[in-house]
């Protein structure tokens, strides 16, 4: 989240946030690889006046530089990742990951069901869930978009659309996905051919895309902007601190009809770090539902406690954008590994489609 930084930016945010980026932390301090606005600030409080235990957070903006990070650390400076199912995976086949099967200090897992752990793989513990969607304008959108042609052929859609007012994402996966969606073929589509018709699609938006930044960063980073903006890819859960960001405008965020994506984040234990037990007790912690409910209350997504909804229910605070009737889910894939020749082809089609984004904003 936030501008997608490179290799070298972010590891200039590790060191802005942790000193030297090998020096020995504070024994009595956590430090937490994760999104920004993704850990809510009521919980930190809760947890350091518990424990006496301060948590510090580095943030990344993107999967892709999170994991390239991840890979090139070679100290103990993170000991709790916020991770994808996807890239769970993947670090758990690297060793990377502190093998949670054998501890017993995650009790409130009892609370969580069998979909998300699932997801997660033994290696992490689920955290938050949601969708792919879209962010809208009210004012532009009085009735809220149903389908992804409303992002793909904007033109086609809203009487109100002018050139420059969509946001999209630069993630190579996360771009493609409303084209595939509308197409009815699945997220993880390999055929050349049907990707290059995927392509064309992003091709003919381009004329009408803003920023292909992830929405939230680009908005707080540029907050003139946001008169300019009318209809976004985001996650559910991104409407919450748009609507806090002191804008004129408010926005919704709504599921296309043609179905979407599930999303699980996971909390994993790095194996370099130093602190293991400690991390797992702050993890813990997180799923108390009590906790959990504030955590997900506060940050507007939506948890993987089942308990924790249960308390959400009951004080009246349920979202269906953020807890979708069945008959999304059912319309809904899950991420999993690409091959390698398919992750390629698609980081080519992102590659291009940025490319000829900026060189037609120039």
């Amino acid at each position: 989240m936030k501008s997608f930084f490179t290799a070298i930016n972010c590891l200039l945010v590790i060191f802005l946030h942790t000193g030297k980026a090998y020096a020995q932390e504070d024994p009595q301090t956590l430090t937490i690889f994760n999104w920004q606005y993704y850990l809510s600030e009521p919980v930190i409080d809760l947890w350091e006046q518990e424990t006496n235990v301060k948590i510090k957070q580095i943030y990344f903006d993107s999967d892709t530089d999170r994991d390239r990070i991840i890979n090139q650390l070679q100290g103990n400076e993170v000991d709790i990742a916020v991770l994808d199912e996807v890239a769970t995976r993947n670090f758990t086949r690297n060793n990377k990951l502190l093998d949670l099967t054998t501890t017993d200090s995650l009790t409130n897992l009892s609370y969580v069901p069998k979909i998300w752990k699932n997801q997660c793989s033994s290696n992490a513990v689920p955290y938050f869930w949601g969708t792919l969607g879209l962010i809208y304008r009210k004012d532009i959108y009085p009735i809220p978009p149903n389908t992804w042609r409303a992002l793909l052929y904007p033109q086609s859609y809203s009487k109100n659309m002018q050139q420059r007012n969509i946001g999209m994402l630069a993630d190579y996966s996360d771009m493609l996905m409303p084209s595939l969606f509308l197409r009815g073929l699945s997220i993880h589509e390999s055929n050349k051919e049907d990707l290059t018709q995927v392509y064309a699609e992003l091709q003919q938006q381009i004329p009408f895309v803003r920023t292909y930044e992830y929405i939230l960063t680009y908005l707080m980073h540029n907050p003139q902007e946001m008169a300019n903006i009318h209809l976004a890819l985001a996650y559910s859960g991104d409407t919450q601190v748009l609507n806090h960001l002191g804008s004129h405008y408010q926005w919704g965020y709504t599921v296309p009809k043609e179905g979407t994506v599930l999303w699980v984040d996971c909390l994993a234990v790095l194996k370099s770090s130093k602190k293991p037990q400690l991390a797992l007790s702050f993890i813990n912690f997180l799923h108390r539902p009590n906790i959990a409910a504030i955590n997900a209350r506060e940050l507007g997504n939506s948890t993987t406690n089942s308990k924790a909804i249960t308390l959400l229910e009951a004080e009246g605070d349920h979202s269906q954008s953020l807890y979708p009737d069945m008959s999304i889910i059912q319309r809904s894939q899950f991420y999993s590994t690409q091959d390698n020749a398919s992750m390629t082809l698609r980081s080519r089609i992102r590659n291009a489609i940025i490319k000829e984004h900026s060189s037609q904003i120039e």
